[in-house]
């Protein structure tokens, strides 16, 4: 049978204790203010007396809003809505102030308002911790974004070499399998963009598509984000744990950049992932089923890793099952002219410019590259020549900037890349020597000039409008 104090007080205590408990108990919160249900004021501690700058005798038994400025306790009386940790400033401080209501059953008889000072918590300190989870929550939105769909696409893929568009034939067959893909190559060759094609190509592109490099995360965090942790798994977790990557990825495909940089530990762990299509997150016991497409890339031989016992060998033939070499740039020089169209095109809608092309002479530059960032660092010098050439037409060789140590001939790999490649570098020379005139060239090079027309056309060098004869 239930006392007449409530269940949730002890069998035998009576009123006359309570009280006398209570009001030590109000005094032991320190800086604690409580009115009625009138919002008249009822009990003020000392500390919040001293800190708010308030006459005890003075405020007691008047309406609160009498006494503090912009108060927010009469709207919890109204509302029956807590309101915790607000900022509240008053003559210069800072306040970190938490109001409750106070209830008999369903009817409001007052409310209580509990505050720290400045001193104990630093407002500067508050705003630090704002800012940083606001930059983790924007981090994780963009985390999101980014795996709702893949960036890129087959279209994406410019190529006229015969290599690179055996490599598209074969991810047209490939992406429509489960298949654990390894994409290898120089960095800058495109591995992410064929990546991507896999995934746009695949019944899952409309599901999600999550990218991390794992070179970019130190190692103690990287299992706690493909994996996931559970609340309190290690100093730092955040309140309620946080799903990993793999099961981000569910239903859709993960790319695992920079593989080799996985140390042999989690190399073992994600070789569980790929064999059971389960995980189970830091700290928890329970594992979670995923169905997820596994796609690899790295820019090292991980061949020769295995053999210096730097990646272990079965995580190695596991993630190995179809292998795209991707070939740098200097293998297929015949694509610099289809790229840098592309990119011309590119950077004209995103820089709100209008190049109309490029000079055979720029082109000869970029042609006779050794290119050892391949792609990517073609991307970025055709930027940065937009730049340099602010007022439009066409780009020219002055707005190519490359880096003296690399500007080597490109060593063609066959004799027909050879003989392409020194017909190419004739018909540039004999333009320049005959400054442009096709007439003059075609004589220099003893061929007719019809057959100058159609190499011409072939190895990209004119646009197509006969130039000066």
């Amino acid at each position: 049978m239930e006392h007449e104090l409530g269940p949730n007080f002890a069998p035998g205590l009576d009123r006359q204790e309570l009280c006398h408990l209570l009001e030590h108990a109000i005094q032991a919160l320190e800086e604690v203010i409580m009115v009625d249900a009138q919002g008249r004021i009822v009990y003020i501690s000392d500390e919040y007396s001293k800190n708010m700058e308030i006459s005890i005798p003075d405020a007691l038994g008047k309406p609160i809003n009498e006494v503090l400025d912009h108060t927010d306790i009469p709207s919890v009386l109204k509302s029956g809505h807590a309101t915790k940790g607000v900022v509240y400033q008053r003559k210069g401080k800072n306040f970190w102030i938490s109001r409750y209501p106070i209830r008999d059953g369903e009817k409001i008889i007052g409310a209580v308002a509990q505050c720290i000072l400045g001193t104990y918590l630093e407002t500067d300190q508050i705003e630090k911790k704002l800012r940083y989870v606001t930059r983790e929550l924007n981090y994780y939105k963009e985390k999101y974004r980014q795996a709702s769909t893949a960036r890129y696409t087959a279209d994406n893929i410019v190529t006229g070499s015969r290599t690179v568009l055996e490599l598209k034939e074969t991810i047209a067959q490939i992406a429509l399998t489960k298949s654990t893909v390894l994409i290898t190559g120089e960095s800058g060759t495109g591995k992410e963009v064929f990546a991507n094609a896999i995934h746009s190509l695949s019944s899952r592109k409309d599901k999600p598509f999550v990218r991390l490099n794992c070179a970019a995360i130190p190692d103690n965090l990287l299992e706690a984000e493909l994996f996931g942790y559970e609340e309190g798994a290690f100093t730092g977790a955040v309140k309620g744990g946080k799903i990993g990557d793999f099961e981000a990825a569910n239903g859709g495909t993960i790319l695992l950049d920079e593989v080799d940089a996985l140390t042999p530990n989690l190399q073992a762990k994600l070789l569980r992932v790929i064999q059971e299509k389960e995980v189970k997150k830091v700290g928890s016991t329970k594992p979670v089923p995923i169905d997820v497409r596994f796609i690899f890339a790295t820019n090292k031989d991980l061949l020769k890793l295995v053999e210096e016992k730097s990646f272990r060998e079965d995580f190695y033939y596991r993630i190995n099952v179809i292998n795209l070499k991707l070939p740098p740039l200097r293998e297929r020089v015949e694509d610099i002219p289809l790229l840098t169209d592309y990119f011309i095109k590119r950077f004209n809608s995103e820089l709100d410019m209008h190049i109309t092309g490029i000079s055979p002479e720029a082109l000869a530059l970029l042609q006779g590259y050794s290119w050892p960032g391949n792609i990517r660092e073609l991307e970025n010098c055709l930027e940065r020549a937009f730049n340099y050439a602010r007022g439009g037409g066409l780009l020219q060789a002055e707005h190519i900037k490359l880096t003296p140590s690399h500007a080597a001939e490109v060593v063609p790999l066959s004799l027909r890349e050879a003989r392409a490649y020194a017909e190419r570098k004739a018909i540039q020379r004999a333009l320049s020597a005959a400054g442009g005139n096709k007439r003059e060239a075609a004589r220099l090079l003893e061929i007719d000039r019809s057959v100058l027309y159609e190499k011409l056309k072939r190895y990209n060098l004119t646009d197509g409008d006969g130039g000066e004869e």
